[in-house]
């Protein structure tokens, strides 16, 4: 069953199927033809799946990102990030990665960071003569951010799929978050001084308190958010919805760039987003359902067993298991696939489960900036308006920074469990 459902689903992926589509009619199939259970079961497990009120934190950050963006608070992120570190040589590509960490911790999706920061920054650096390659890859990898520091979409459907705090994960997020975006802002600085890229005026430190208070606003969402969990005012779900409310408050009455008439578009661009991420968690309930009924999770596992006992190398291929998937599966999905399978192998080796998720989102993250299918990449070439083949040797440098943390994090787990097991143990 398992190698039917396999060749029909990449079968279906290469015909240029949704993943989604892909995966329901994958499984659909294997019930028909492995089983005596009737369809009904996949609406069941479909409708199961999105029953959970933690889920509806999804949609809810999604619109409290949307929101902050039309509320003109990109912008102010880049003035502020500008007025930090703009004037050192190649300061703008460096600015791209400090402001992705800024809209990282206000938005929550990669995607958005990427369009948000790239369609401002990347017109700035192609004048200033930085080449579209670099721009590109800079920005791509600096959108990837966004899932890595809280508040985090993959972050919640890890926790939800795994059965582990939200905010837990939320907290383990920032320490990697910080290290990746440092290890990009310093490769930056290296390609500056090797190409002699320009630098920019360097701000007063009047003009660095006015960005500062400009985007006080925009920084008090984060605060917010995790202040709020941390001290149990209310649930990360709860937390989304603040956010939506802090967002309007924000945009209309404060930076007064959000206007009543942006509100209904915004909502239906949330509601797209949000209708396609959730259509994976539902047809991936039923892969879900298939993949523990023939016990493929703890076959796996004795397979790997049988290879190598010691947790370092079987977290290392995991390591590479996952960066593979990345690059050929959205976030969503290769969630909701791939912890179910080795959640229990790492558990029983005495991983921590926080550690193990952040582990998931950073090499999924990874993935977003890779080809074939890396979302911020597509979005970044397009911005820059330059092929994937012209980005990718630039690209390389910065994707072996990530992968340099990732390791780091596997084998180092205070870097992601200090701030965690201090603020919430469990």
């Amino acid at each position: 069953m398992i190698t039917f459902i396999i060749v029909s689903i990449s079968v279906l992926l290469l015909l240029g199927m949704p993943v989604a589509f892909a995966i329901g009619l994958g499984s659909a199939g294997a019930i028909i033809f492995f089983t005596k259970t009737p369809l009904l079961v996949v609406i069941q497990k479909m409708f199961a799946q999105l029953d959970s009120f933690p889920l509806l934190a999804v949609p809810f950050f999604i619109l409290a990102g949307t929101l902050m963006d039309r509320g003109g608070i990109s912008r102010k992120l880049i003035d502020f990030a500008m007025t930090l570190i703009g004037h050192i040589r190649g300061g703008l590509p460096m600015v791209s990665t400090l402001a992705g960490m800024f809209c990282a911790s206000i938005s929550g999706s990669a995607q958005a960071s990427t369009a948000a920061i790239g369609s401002v920054l990347i017109p700035s650096m192609k004048e200033k003569g930085y080449h579209g390659g670099f721009c590109a890859a800079v920005m791509a990898t600096s959108g990837s951010i966004g899932v890595i520091i809280p508040p985090s979409i993959p972050m919640v459907i890890f926790a939800l799929t795994a059965n582990v705090s939200i905010g837990r994960m939320f907290f383990g997020g920032y320490i990697p978050g910080l290290l990746i975006g440092l290890s990009l802002i310093g490769l930056s600085y290296l390609f500056a001084l090797s190409h002699n890229y320009p630098t920019e005026c360097k701000a007063t430190n009047t003009e660095r308190l006015r960005a500062f208070r400009e985007s006080f606003w925009a920084f008090g969402m984060a605060v917010i958010i995790m202040g709020g969990i941390l001290f149990g005012v209310f649930t990360a779900t709860e937390a989304s919805v603040v956010a939506v409310v802090y967002a309007v408050i924000v945009g209309m009455f404060i930076y007064k760039n959000l206007r009543i008439v942006d509100i209904p578009e915004a909502l239906i661009q949330s509601g797209i987003i949000t209708g396609i991420c959730m259509f994976c968690v539902a047809t991936t309930a039923i892969l879900g359902w298939l993949i523990t009924r023939e016990q493929l999770p703890a076959k796996v596992a004795a397979a790997m067993l049988e290879i190598t006992a010691n947790p370092a190398y079987i977290l290392l291929m995991i390591n590479v298991i996952y960066l593979f998937a990345g690059t050929i599966l959205d976030t969503t999905p290769a969630i909701l696939l791939l912890v179910p399978i080795f959640l229990p192998l790492v558990t029983s080796l005495g991983v921590d489960p926080t550690l193990f998720g952040v582990m998931t989102v950073i090499n999924l993250a990874i993935g977003m900036c890779t080809p074939p299918v890396g979302v911020t990449l597509f979005v970044a070439c397009s911005l820059a308006n330059e092929p994937i083949s012209k980005v990718i040797k630039t690209l390389t440098p910065y994707i072996a920074v990530m992968v340099a943390v990732l390791m780091l994090i596997t084998y180092v787990p205070d870097i992601v469990l200090w701030i965690p097991d201090r603020l919430m143990p469990e």
